[in-house]
């Protein structure tokens, strides 16, 4: 598995990079050195001296043209492009140059390729194209962006501090990533890093953690990190006990991951309350709305009249309490109710007798204490043909 350094904008300041390069080199073996966000400075010069690593560059607000490039590439520092996806130490690494302008958005890019402070739409389709966003199982293993998605703090809560450190957002790059599969996002952050949790992306069997990271400029706390990264399309040997215990890993982590950030957030931009349905109301404006309406009710109950006194008057009722047979008249019972009953309901009825106690049984004076019959001639039979019967 490749280990690369990950490094935020550098502005300039060739000999921090290369120093802070060189120094991690001693330490362990990277393959490249990749850098997001502003790389130029004021200046606009290539570096005096070749870098230590291979240096992969993916611009923000300053443009690259072909003649840089080339002074570049001779110091051992390559400039990726505006937009695509292309394999760097043994990973397929998507990048996309540049910064969001609404304005220059729709228009087409350069014919020369050259790069341009802000990426169009053209851009972020190449970009989804090669990186496989179209197809279950395509994706990449790195995404270098110099913007911030719009919606990757869809799942963080409101008063999470990384909020007011994430600042502005592309929205057509938020829109973009919920379709595109990346195992690591690295974007350059405006003032300190921050991270997200891993999230889970990609549909079917094709699932995968992604790790997103704003890395500070050169000079701040953590502003090159190092990352061992393992390519997607590494599979484990289940017939091999430690490729069964990574894959095993790889699924507790899956299910430990959270939700994809940018489907929630299109899920809850594109939501439309019911018609009907009233916004929603601030506690304490709640509050206030309670104490009016109660104060309203408690005007109108006394200027209301006084309700008419009630008739407590007896109502007298007759009711059919037995049905003679025919010729016969039919009985009938009054007594007070409080109103008129229905003529078709059922009669008054007698309440029930108490049942009556039944009479202990007779006992024969010939039962024996065993229940049978003490007599001996009660269960005597008569045989036919006796002589002596």
């Amino acid at each position: 598995m490749p280990s690369i350094l990950v490094s935020g904008p550098v502005r300039g300041d060739f000999a921090s990079l290369f120093k802070a390069v060189a120094k991690a080199q001693k330490k362990g073996e990277f393959a490249a050195a990749l850098c997001v966000g502003n790389f130029l400075g004021e200046t606009r010069e290539a570096p005096a001296e070749p870098a230590p690593l291979p240096v992969y560059v993916v611009t923000g607000e300053d443009a690259i043209d072909a003649d840089l490039a080339s002074r570049l590439a001779a110091k051992n520092v390559r400039w990726l492009g505006r937009s695509g996806c292309e394999d760097v130490a043994g990973l397929r690494v998507g990048f996309l140059g540049g910064t969001y302008d609404e304005a220059a958005y729709d228009e087409a890019a350069p014919d020369d390729r050259s790069d341009d402070p802000h990426y169009t739409c053209d851009d972020v389709e190449q970009l989804a194209i090669d990186t496989g966003a179209y197809r279950n199982e395509g994706g990449c293993d790195v995404l270098l962006t110099s913007d911030a998605p719009r919606g990757c703090d869809a799942t963080l809560t409101e008063d999470d501090p990384r909020r007011a450190q994430i600042g502005a957002c592309s929205k057509p790059l938020g829109e973009a990533m919920r379709s595109i599969k990346t195992s690591y996002h690295f974007v350059a952050a405006h003032d300190e890093g921050w991270s997200l949790e891993p999230y889970r992306c990609g549909v079917g069997g094709h699932r995968r953690l992604t790790r997103l990271h704003a890395l500070p400029a050169c000079g701040k706390k953590r502003w090159l990190r190092a990352f061992t990264v393992e390519p997607f399309s590494f599979q484990e040997d289940l017939d091999t006990e430690e490729g069964a215990r990574a894959a095993s890993v790889r699924a507790g982590e899956l299910r430990a991951a959270t939700a994809n950030p940018y489907v929630v957030f299109d899920a809850a931009a594109s939501h439309k309350p019911p018609p009907g349905m009233t916004k929603h109301v601030p506690m304490a404006a709640a509050a206030a709305q309670e104490e009016d309406e109660a104060a309203a009710a408690a005007v109108l109950a006394d200027a209301a009249p006084p309700p008419p006194p009630e008739d407590n008057a007896p109502v007298v009722a007759s009711f059919p309490t037995a049905f003679g047979g025919r010729g016969q008249k039919t009985k009938h019972e009054t007594q007070v109710v409080s109103a008129p009953r229905p003529v078709y309901t059922a009669p008054n009825r007698p309440p029930e007798a108490a049942p009556r106690e039944k009479k202990p049984k007779r006992q024969s004076i010939y039962a024996n204490q065993n229940g049978g019959i003490a007599n001996p001639k009660k269960g005597k039979r008569k045989r036919w043909g006796d002589p002596g019967g």
